[in-house]
């Protein structure tokens, strides 16, 4: 390994472990990252229009902030109220699950030995407690921990001004990292950079499209057909559905558990899964073919597989994060993979005619 390329990796060791070690603070950078690489080409045709860029920045960062606002005014009352009238229910919601479950235990433990049966019983007793133990701790972790207020409070005040400064500083930014690049290798990493820009931008908009689609959706369905909790799963179903299949597969399983305590009939049921149903297919087959693109190149196990990878090393940073570092990974593999079916490694014999060839 040449001496270069041993700079470069320790390098890049050292901002992987930097990046490790401060973690727990970097969510709201990383959030006005995102929102700064969001914003920037609008600020970009605002600034061309004649407008300053500080002005331009303010001007945009400012409607985002209260569009942003005004969407949570909505949301936050609605969430609130079926989140308290959910908790009010659950002992209610318990007795029911219990009652529908007894039967159906009744008739299938005399198949079962005794210590099969104890077993499943301890396990299932074991489960429940630890839930309601995890539900617990959630709920004083978010509502009364001084922590999660540091948190919030630190995300509302940080992530507002990182995006600022990097919307008003973006182009700056950018000439000053390109200006330090090896000049060997200029032209590769400006034309891979450009890859991995048209391929993030043109993910991140359609997934966001699709997403609020979604969402909106499974809202409005749920809601008309009377489900209870219909806005709680159906913006957390359009949140997620950035995962491919998840969105769906977990919303339809929240929603039928609502349903089976909603409705009496199984028309009900069957309907509630054919919202779900019918949202997967015009989500496959329509929207992201539509708004997504064929050529964004991000398969649907990689973008799993990455989410999952990121939040396990990082936490929601990591989860944010994942989906620009698959995207680059993407690039750099396809354009390695380009090299190597070009190269004497793939196919000797082929390289050897070519290099005779452009020599004689």
């Amino acid at each position: 390994m040449s001496y270069r390329a041993r700079i470069w990796l320790a390098i890049a060791a050292a901002l992987l472990g930097g990046l490790y070690l401060l973690s727990s603070i970097l969510f709201p950078f990383v959030l006005g990252m995102i929102i700064a690489y969001m914003l920037d080409p609008v600020c970009d045709r605002l600034q061309a229009r004649g407008i300053p860029r500080t002005a331009a920045t303010a001007l945009l960062l400012g409607g985002f902030i209260l569009a942003t606002v005004a969407a949570l005014a909505v949301a936050v009352p609605l969430l609130w109220s079926q989140a308290v009238q959910l908790i009010e229910r659950a002992p209610e919601l318990h007795q029911r699950a219990q009652e529908a479950i007894e039967p159906i235990w009744a008739e299938l433990s005399p198949y079962l030995s005794e210590p099969v049966r104890t077993r499943i019983e301890q396990t299932a007793a074991a489960y429940a407690g630890t839930a309601a133990g995890w539900l617990g701790s959630a709920l004083q972790a978010i509502f009364s921990g001084s922590l999660a207020a540091f948190d919030l409070l630190s995300m509302a005040l940080i992530t507002p001004l990182v995006a600022f400064y990097l919307i008003r500083d973006w182009n700056t930014l950018l000439a000053e990292i390109d200006r330090r690049i090896p000049r060997p290798a200029v032209g590769i990493a400006r034309a891979r950079a450009r890859e991995i820009d048209a391929t993030l931008a043109a993910w991140m908009r359609g997934v966001a499209t699709v997403a609020a689609i979604l969402a909106s959706f499974y809202t409005i369905s749920l809601s008309a057909i009377g489900l209870s909790y219909s806005v709680l799963i159906g913006l957390f179903a359009g949140a997620i559905s950035f995962i491919p299949f998840v969105g769906a597969i977990v919303g339809g399983l929240l929603a039928f558990i609502s349903a089976l305590f909603t409705f009496d009939t199984p028309t009900m049921w069957l309907i509630t899964l054919g919202i779900f149903l019918l949202g997967q297919v015009v989500e496959s087959n329509f929207l992201t073919p539509r708004l997504v693109g064929r050529n964004v190149e991000l398969h649907e196990v990689w973008v799993i597989f990455s989410l999952m990878a990121g939040g396990l090393l990082f936490g929601f940073t990591g989860v944010l994060l994942a989906i620009p570092v698959t995207a680059s990974i993407g690039v750099l593999v396809r354009a390695a993979d380009d090299y190597y079916l070009g190269s004497r490694l793939y196919d000797p014999f082929q390289a050897g005619e070519d290099g005779a060839s452009g020599t004689d």
